[in-house]
């Protein structure tokens, strides 16, 4: 889509933020490729659920999990860049991206391609609607988009988080109160593109 002021959405923020509903909400509007950090994990045969069982809910073991959920960001960069090698446009990453290293290498595949990555973070600031959503996960950790459905995913993703404030451009869609909004007003063209295909 020629008209999109970006082709790489990378969507970023905290397990039950938001992100996979938003990225499909997008991809339905906007067409383009989906990348969804749960199918990729599907698709190496990695197992949230097993590993909140292995590893006590991270309390141990956490080091051979981190391995695996490196492998499966190494898997959805490849897929990125395959997408835009195939000049698909726009290409919408949906995964956690709580690292900057994570962020960057994501950002640097899709400028090397001449695409213009933009981050959109997706937070839910109530923690009463988090554990809702995570309640309403239970019993549907089978689903690749409902896997992390134990809060101790959440726990483990924050101790790596790192706020996304000063990348740029970037976009924070509050998907509790469904607004959007920029830190970087060269992101502007774009919140209102997503504003419009949220609405």
């Amino acid at each position: 889509m020629t008209a999109l002021p970006v082709e790489v959405i990378l969507m970023c923020g905290l397990p039950a933020s938001g992100k996979t509903t938003t990225a499909g909400r997008l991809h339905r509007a906007l067409g383009g490729v989906l990348i969804r950090s749960c199918d990729v994990y599907a698709d190496l045969g990695i197992s949230l659920p097993a590993w909140v069982r292995r590893t006590q809910g991270f309390t141990r073991d956490v080091a051979a999990y981190e391995r695996e959920r490196d492998r499966a960001y190494l898997e959805m960069a490849r897929r990125l860049d395959d997408a835009l090698a195939q000049r698909a446009r726009p290409v919408i990453v949906d995964a956690v991206l709580g690292e900057p290293d994570k962020r960057r290498a994501m950002c640097g595949i899709a400028r090397r391609r001449g695409a213009e990555p933009v981050l959109l973070w997706c937070r839910c600031d109530g923690i009463e609607e988090v554990r809702r959503r995570f309640s309403a996960r239970a019993g549907r950790d089978a689903m690749p988009e409902h896997e992390a459905a134990d809060l101790s995913v959440l726990r483990h993703i924050q101790t790596l988080w790192e706020d996304p404030s000063d990348d740029a451009p970037i976009v924070v869609y509050d998907t509790l109160r469904h607004d959007v909004s920029v830190f970087d007003p060269t992101a502007g063209p774009l919140q209102r593109l997503l504003a419009t295909a949220l609405a």
